[in-house]
């Protein structure tokens, strides 16, 4: 993998979109929690209680601010639309 120190904030943005759609995929709930378990030494419960009652809209902006401090998404998606 090219960029792994990016992984973290990708899966909790993966995780918390997951959580807060209303119709969480069971799936990728599941692998989500094994990642965070078994390849970050993390621990997804303090996300859990930070989703609760949320919207994904509710919760894109605090997403997007973590991703774009700790990852090249924004870059990605900057240049993906020209």
């Amino acid at each position: 993998m090219k960029t792994t120190k990016e992984m973290h904030a990708l899966i909790t943005a993966v995780y918390c979109i997951n959580k807060t759609n209303g119709n969480e995929d069971k799936d990728i709930a599941s692998l989500c929690r094994y990642i965070f378990l078994h390849c970050m030494n993390g621990n997804p419960n303090m996300l859990d209680i930070l989703c609760i009652g949320k919207t994904k809209g509710e919760m894109l902006p605090y997403l997007m601010q973590i991703l774009e401090e700790e990852t090249q998404y924004k870059k990605y998606m900057e240049e993906k639309q020209q």
